[in-house]
């Protein structure tokens, strides 16, 4: 078995391996139950949900998703082998069909929590509105910008409140408004070396990259605006006038609202799955693209297992085409 030397070597071992050997199966189960090094579990969850998503359906590491989530007793890492277990799913909808004998056993990580796979389940349902919120964004964009020297005006305010009931929905939907801010901040060497980059845990050591007369102000306000990990690093990467801009921003009067709700957004909604989102939509190593099959879930096993009732429905059908 290969020697594993860091995090972003577990992720690729277990992402571009093809056929997974005895030790690495053996491997993975110790590496998810590992609470002295929860980093290289979650790195072990995200490279194995990857290689199922990018490679195919394959029950044995379908399996070793289920345990992930079952036997490991860090938090992160069960939420991390959820959001993959309900991906694979939702991608693989038409071979889990043909594999009964999974049911019972996926069923019973489902309802081990059902209140939590529920609201994985909405994560992923919330992202089919990205790209409606793209298209908002636009032509908000389009209707101020020729205004912004009459800021506080009677004509400023008036486009504001022409587009204060779509501003009013995406908050009250939490939608993922720092995938707008953040996804030019991607085209970095960080997330160009590796795909394993996308997926690391944010660590507050990575503030000592930058100089010392900037980490306090950018812990400030990792502190004040919740964003996935990746959103994190993408953040530390801008260059110190573009953070005082957005710094500016979220202090305005147009944006301070909008800058609370995006903390209440990323506090609600799964880090994780932004996370995901982001990979799929962004990364030149992404070689598919899952989020694409979120708006045909109500067909799937995932959905008739996990949402039940007339109000769970309406729940996750706001977010569905």
């Amino acid at each position: 078995m290969m020697q594993l030397t860091s995090a972003c070597d577990i992720f690729d071992n277990y992402a571009t391996t093809f056929a997974l050997s005895e030790d690495d199966c053996a491997e993975f189960l110790v590496l998810v139950q590992d609470v002295s090094h929860p980093v290289d579990g979650m790195m072990a969850v995200s490279g194995l949900t990857l290689s199922m998503l990018e490679d195919g359906w394959n029950e044995g590491r379908m399996k070793l998703l289920l345990k992930a989530y079952l036997e490991s007793p860090v938090e992160e890492i069960r939420e991390r082998s959820l959001v993959g277990l309900l991906l694979v799913m939702l991608m693989h909808n038409a071979m889990l069909r043909e594999c009964q004998h999974l049911w019972e056993p996926i069923q019973e990580v489902l309802t081990s929590d059902a209140e939590l796979s529920f609201t994985a389940l909405c994560n992923i349902a919330r992202t089919a509105q990205v790209k409606k919120l793209e298209l908002f964004n636009q032509q908000l964009a389009k209707d101020i910008m020729p205004l912004m020297d009459k800021v506080g005006s009677d004509e400023f305010y008036e486009v504001i409140r022409k587009h204060q009931t779509d501003m009013e929905r995406i908050a009250r939907m939490h939608l993922d408004q720092n995938f707008l801010i953040f996804k030019s901040a991607y085209q970095t060497p960080f997330f160009q070396q590796r795909a394993a980059h996308w997926f690391l845990p944010w660590n507050d050591e990575h503030l000592l990259s930058i100089a010392e007369e900037e980490r306090q102000q950018v812990q400030d306000m990792l502190s004040v605006w919740q964003m996935c990990d990746s959103d994190k690093y993408a953040f530390l990467g801008m260059s110190n006038m573009i953070r005082n801009t957005m710094k500016g921003q979220l202090q305005s009067d147009l944006l301070g609202q909008m800058g609370e709700s995006l903390g209440q957004m990323n506090i609600v909604t799964n880090g994780y799955v932004q996370q995901l989102y982001r990979f799929f939509r962004l990364s030149s190593f992404a070689r598919v693209l899952p989020f694409d099959l979120v708006n045909y879930m109500r067909h799937t096993l995932a959905f008739r297992w996990i949402v039940v009732g007339e109000r769970a429905r309406a729940a996750i059908g706001q977010f569905l085409s």
